[in-house]
């Protein structure tokens, strides 16, 4: 890979954003390496939370300034295209099937926040900085704008979207972009913190969960939504991993999946 690195460690894999000499700017390169490694991933039961940060001290800048300019020369064709390929982007993150959580370093702007709104669980550091610059530059943040609605809401977004200027980590808490800042220790810290809790979680059971959400986010009739829900923890209560997890809890031990046993799904 060219832009992106990505390992695995005790059960947490990691996904960087590698072009640190450019603040990590976001190219067809990237995104193209980003999506092709979320696919080849997305199988891999060897680590259960997905972590995407960015190499050096900064997230993401946004978009790449020199592919901006070829995008003034192209064709509508070739922006459509383009405009795919981040659509493409952030639903591979979105609906990646184990949680991802963002960590974001000094700042996200632009394109750079449609990857933190991808993401189920975002953390940042309690300087960074976050704008959406597009309407400033005669443009529309319309590929970012769906999972900015679903994560900010209507009020927020907004307010934002609307608006080019620069916004703290408190606003972005406040307004729902960001879950956790992290103010009394390293960032990884507290990303580490939140990643190996949600490891040591059941990895049917977070699979299951995250698909249960995005189900529940659709515009499904209630009567549909509520069979379907009792379907699911009636699966659950019965599978070999829900009578483990059951089970382990009164016996006061640990479950087989945190002593690197797997259990058969049924």
């Amino acid at each position: 890979m060219q832009t992106i690195n990505f390992h695995i460690e005790d059960k947490i894999g990691f996904l960087g954003l590698n072009r640190p000499e450019k603040k990590n700017a976001i190219n067809k390169t990237m995104i193209e390496e980003i999506i092709t490694t979320l696919n080849e991933e997305k199988s891999n039961r060897s680590f259960r939370v997905l972590v995407i940060y960015g190499e050096g001290d900064t997230f993401c800048s946004g978009a790449d300034l020199d592919w901006m300019k070829d995008g003034i020369l192209q064709s509508k064709t070739q922006n459509i295209n383009d405009a795919k390929l981040f659509t493409t982007l952030f639903e591979s993150i979105h609906s990646f099937p184990t949680p991802v959580i963002c960590e974001v370093q000094k700042s996200a702007f632009g394109g750079a926040v449609g990857i933190v709104a991808s993401c189920d669980i975002t953390i940042c550091e309690a300087d960074s900085k976050f704008a959406f610059p597009e309407v400033k530059l005669g443009l529309i943040p319309a590929t970012i704008a769906p999972y900015i609605l679903s994560k900010m809401g209507s009020s927020n977004a907004r307010k934002r979207l609307l608006n080019p200027q620069h916004f703290t980590a408190d606003e972005a808490h406040n307004e729902a972009l960001i879950h956790y800042i992290s103010k009394d220790a390293p960032i990884r810290e507290k990303t580490l913190e939140i990643a190996h809790a949600i490891a040591a979680s059941a990895p049917d059971a977070l699979i299951q969960t995250k698909s249960l959400i995005h189900r529940l986010e659709e515009n499904i009739d209630e009567e549909t939504s509520l069979l379907y829900c009792a379907r699911l923890i009636a699966n659950a209560r019965t599978s070999n991993e829900g009578q483990e997890g059951v089970k382990a809890f009164f016996e006061k031990r640990k479950p087989v999946w945190n002593n690197g046993e797997n259990i058969p799904s049924v």
